[in-house]
């Protein structure tokens, strides 16, 4: 009887002893920085109702070329009925104001611009506008067609594929609408690495002002170039004009938006369809080789593109490929896969027998969130300004970068705020869907997504007729990404 008591006792005091030393272990890991649980993270949710401020938005345009006129067009969605606001345009460095939108859902066509416009939204205003430029040409070197969302002044900016040669040169329009002047650095990546070009760093754009810099004259190096923009002091808005040329004639024109910032994942929307070169460009500024994975998102699904199914770039370099024989003349999104971040574009050219060629880029996008927007100030008929009777068509081309299908509701509404169309859109997995929206007159396109997609998309211009066989795309943006402030949801469980 007493062995069995010792035993016992025995046994009793192994699992203290145990007990013990599990709430030790479990104090100094807690007095270590660690925690019992695994690491969580706090839960946001978008807010349903933006929050009221004011946001600046540039549309860039140049002095007036011979023979091509630009328009600038600006919309306010309905976001938040029974709201104030005001959607304000000025030119940039002046008071007078050129547009004025007070109510929702309304827009308006500024024709025949000949300078930049600063849009500034206040109230709901603030991230429920959008604008875009828009520019046609008959002859001369901005031949064709050119369209760019207006954007928002940042501090990073990424042009991959712009040109410092006699047959592709870009103009890099830098502009400051801030009260302080804005100082910026230039790091360019050619097709052999880093290119130092002296006087790039510390690049100044006074208060109020835009800035042209002609790349050729800074740099003259063969093959692709990329280009960034980082503002050590400040703020701009930023924007290339790309032109094209064979020997001594024009060859396309187009306004050449900044990409995203390199990541290891990203989708390059808006690659149209047809014949005519597909080029893709992929800029590495990291120091080690990147290995690129590439994926066509077409109507028909993925696959990879035969001949391009993988690009390699070397360190602090660009390179290209060639993925016309791969797409065959499909539509759709490129979507890129990197050990090392990267980011791209695509330029793409038209061809046409009976017209003289043009040309456009697509830059790699940010996924919608929520709503996406673009201004369609691009009806068939005349154009008075240019004498351009060449109608000009328009395709929406949505990309899902997502393995599992999703559904966009899409909404067309006239500068009267009336809705002329709607539709229900349905994407697959890593797939592409498109619709036509030629209209009669200025129009815009409403792209609601659902929270958590992967969706990226725009606008195809083209003119199937006329002299010249204009080519251009318009992204998809999201208005209110910058402006609308979380719903933070206490975890308990975080931090214990």
């Amino acid at each position: 009887m007493s062995w069995r008591l010792d035993q016992s006792y025995r046994r009793h005091r192994a699992r203290s002893a145990l007990s013990l030393l599990a709430a030790v272990v479990a104090l100094v890991a807690i007095g270590g920085g660690g925690s019992l649980l695994a690491a969580q993270t706090a839960t946001f949710r978008p807010a349903p109702i933006a929050l009221v401020g004011r946001t600046s938005t540039v549309c860039t345009v140049l002095p007036a070329e011979a023979g091509s006129a630009t328009d600038v067009s600006a919309v306010v969605i309905r976001q938040a009925p029974g709201r104030d606001g005001s959607l304000i345009g000025t030119p940039v460095g002046q008071t007078r104001p050129t547009l004025s939108l007070t109510e929702q859902g309304k827009g308006r066509v500024l024709s025949g611009r000949t300078a930049s416009e600063l849009l500034t939204g206040e109230g709901v205003m603030a991230t429920a506008s959008s604008a875009e430029v828009f520019t046609r040409g008959t002859s001369g070197v901005q031949q064709g067609l050119m369209a760019a969302p207006c954007g928002p002044p940042t501090t990073e900016h990424w042009f991959v594929g712009v040109g410092a040669s006699s047959t592709a040169r870009s103009e890099l329009v830098l502009t400051n609408p801030d009260d302080a002047q804005a100082e910026v650095d230039l790091q360019f990546f050619g097709q052999n690495g880093e290119v130092v070009v002296p006087g790039s760093p510390g690049v100044v754009v006074e208060a109020h002002a835009s800035r042209t810099i002609s790349l050729e004259s800074l740099v003259s190096v063969a093959g692709p170039l990329t280009v960034s923009v980082r503002a050590s002091t400040g703020r701009v808005s930023a924007v290339a004009r790309d032109l094209r040329s064979a020997e001594l004639d024009p060859a396309g024109a187009d306004w050449h938006t900044g990409a995203v910032a390199p990541t290891t994942q990203l989708v390059i929307p808006d690659v149209p369809e047809g014949t005519g070169t597909r080029e893709l460009l992929v800029a590495n500024p990291g120091t080690s080789p990147a290995e690129v994975k590439v994926q066509v998102l077409a109507e028909s699904g993925p696959f990879a593109p035969a001949g391009a199914e993988t690009i390699e770039v070397k360190p602090s370099s660009t390179a290209t490929i060639d993925l016309a024989p791969g797409l065959a003349g499909q539509s759709g999104g490129i979507r890129l896969t990197s050990n090392r971040p990267v980011t791209g574009s695509v330029a793409s050219t038209s061809v046409r027998p009976t017209g003289a060629p043009d040309f456009a880029v697509q830059s790699a996008t940010p996924a919608l969130v929520r709503t996406g927007v673009v201004a369609l100030a691009t009806g068939p008929g005349s154009d008075s300004s240019t004498g351009d009777s060449a109608a000009v068509d328009s395709e929406l081309v949505l990309s899902n970068g997502a393995d599992t299908e999703t559904t966009v509701a899409i909404e067309v509404l006239s500068y009267d705020g009336v809705s002329l169309r709607t539709d229900d859109v349905l994407i697959g997995g890593r797939s592409t869907s498109t619709r036509r929206l030629n209209l009669d007159g200025p129009a815009y396109l409403v792209v609601r997504v659902t929270d958590g997609a992967d969706v990226h998309g725009g606008v195809v211009y083209s003119q199937p007729d006329g002299d010249v066989a204009g080519l251009a795309t318009v992204s998809l943006s999201s208005p209110d990404v910058a402006s609308r402030a979380p719903i933070v949801v206490n975890d308990p469980r975080v931090g214990r």
